[in-house]
């Protein structure tokens, strides 16, 4: 085997037996071809553009079209409480920009670790943004959490880095078909940019969630899934989103799945973008008008008196048309596109009997407006709506409201959230007097009912 490994006669046998176009290959298992220069197979098939085109399937195009816009999400984490006291913990998950202001929509559980007891420290963000060369580099950034949804199990990030980002159109769900051909994108097992496919299983699953909320219009799907694709886009071959994977095979959190993948359908994820995460709940901003979808805009449904978007001039029967520097076409990309501000100033135009006009509406801060008349903060935390910052001058000091206590009831109404605290203070005029309940609370629970009058 030494001679003929050495031999010059054997190397020459070695090239005529190799077929036309080989000879310029680096010899198999170490033995090279005297006098030739390597050439990779890469660069072989980079030459040929038309076989390589060839290849390109229905697939592969969906991939190169929406991969940008999938994500890649890494949460850092602090869970509260236990014998050892806070501990550091980290989730990691995927994601899909929704917006081109780089609005990410995600599962709760992938920034939460499907934990109360946790506070997110910090959201970074990987995407490759072009798929075409599977060497590019994956760009990072970091996000900010804007709000999330435990029952639905939903979130909405934002990137902080400037735009405009590659975003992906929200398809319908409502027409899938049994067997079409789905596509999935993620981060599984924490290797970025993945690409699974398969086909459409079933419709209307049913699954319950470890919160105990139940799903039954889940999307199953035969994809291959992976913890880590928890969050990411299922898209059809249109490449339209058409769900958000949630639950795995073998995923602890939600129960065994075997063989097969589980997506909340896009038409569910539209209608929460659409209704809890409007400005009102998600950003704390009161804008004095409720819009329907119109067709091509968001039609004004109604408009409160002497509310904000009165004051800027609006009525009931305009069609609003774009919000700061972006286009919108229903009540979805409304409520994305006012997330993406950051000012109470709301820009926008809208349609009067088919005259374009322009308008700003000067949005009330609710917490702002609830510390201004109250002289604290109430923050909704651990279950309960707790004021905080009491100022000693304030109208809640002056009944003996403290730190840490817990409203109850206000205004003679049960009160549940910071939105409706203000709802109630929005009828109270000022200098008059309001019924108000507390709970004292001892180690989070409480001992003690105060029931009393505030003067506001």
């Amino acid at each position: 085997m030494a001679a003929m490994a050495s031999g010059p006669r054997h190397r020459g046998v070695l090239a005529t037996l190799l077929l036309p176009g080989l000879a310029g290959l680096v010899g198999l298992g170490g033995v090279g071809v005297s006098g030739a220069t390597a050439t990779p197979v890469a660069a072989q098939e980079a030459r040929d553009p038309e076989q390589r085109a060839q290849r390109v399937t229905p697939i592969v195009e969906v991939v190169r079209k929406v991969g940008p816009t999938v994500v890649n999400l890494y949460a850092d984490l602090e869970v509260r409480g236990g014998f050892f006291g806070p501990q550091e913990a980290g989730s990691l998950g995927s994601g899909v920009i929704v917006h081109p202001a780089g609005l990410i929509v995600t599962n709760a559980h992938v920034i939460t670790g499907n934990s109360t007891a946790t506070r997110i420290k910090d959201v970074s963000v990987s995407y490759r943004a072009d798929w075409a060369d599977a060497r590019a580099p994956m760009q990072k950034h970091k996000a900010s959490v804007l709000g999330f949804d435990r029952t639905n199990d939903l979130a909405l990030l934002q990137l902080r880095s400037p735009g405009p980002f590659p975003y992906a159109r929200l398809g319908t769900s409502v027409d899938l078909m049994i067997g079409e051909t789905v596509v999935a994108v993620g981060n599984p097992l924490g290797r970025e940019g993945s690409v699974t496919h398969g086909i459409v299983s079933a419709t209307n699953r049913r699954l319950e969630s470890p919160t105990g909320a139940q799903f039954d219009d889940l999307i199953q799907t035969d994809a291959p899934l992976n913890q880590g694709n928890s969050g990411g886009p299922l898209f059809n071959i249109l490449g339209e989103l058409i769900g958000i994977n949630q639950a795995i095979a073998g995923d602890r959190q939600f129960g065994r799945a075997e063989g097969q993948g589980l997506a909340i359908p896009v038409d569910r994820v539209r209608e929460l973008l659409g209704k809890e995460f409007n400005p009102f709940d998600l950003l704390h901003l009161w804008l004095g008008l409720d819009v329907e979808d119109g067709g091509d805009g968001v039609t004004v449904r109604q408009v409160e008196r002497d509310g904000p978007a009165a004051r800027a001039g609006l009525t009931a029967g305009d069609r609003i048309v774009r919000v700061g520097s972006y286009d919108v076409a229903d009540r979805t990309e409304f409520n994305l596109s006012i997330s993406t501000l950051d000012s109470t100033r709301i820009p926008l135009a809208y349609l009067r009997e088919n005259r374009r006009r322009e308008a700003t509406i000067d949005a009330v801060d609710i917490d702002a407006a609830i510390r201004e008349r109250f002289g604290a903060t109430i923050v909704a935390q651990s279950g309960y709506l707790l004021f905080s910052r009491v100022d000693p001058r304030g109208a809640a000091a002056t009944v003996g409201i403290a730190d840490n206590d817990a409203l109850i009831e206000f205004g003679g109404q049960t009160v549940d959230s910071v939105q409706a605290v203000f709802g109630q203070l929005r009828r109270i005029d000022r200098g008059d007097d309001a019924d108000i309940v507390l709970y004292r609370l001892r180690g989070g629970r409480p001992y003690r009912k105060l029931e009393g009058s505030i003067r506001l």
